[in-house]
């Protein structure tokens, strides 16, 4: 799902908390959204990639402005 789609079903009340990890090549940081929705939990590029963010507090900061409240950090 991209950044789109997360903040729609956001504001729908489908979405858990997110929980960010780093990612598996060790350079950046990973979104998994999950909840009642069949679309890929892996907050992706426009392209269809998975979304890495080099800094932490990039991806804190895109979450807190889709409105999440509450987040999960996972090393």
């Amino acid at each position: 799902m991209n950044i789109k789609e997360a903040e729609l079903l956001f504001q729908a009340d489908v979405l858990e908390t997110p929980v960010i990890q780093k990612h598996a090549s060790g350079d950046g940081w990973t979104v998994t959204l999950s909840g009642k929705h069949k679309l890929n939990s892996m907050l992706e590029t426009a392209h269809g990639q998975v979304r890495v963010f080099k800094r932490l507090d990039a991806t804190l900061g895109m979450l807190f402005e889709v409105g999440f409240g509450e987040i999960t950090i996972v090393r």
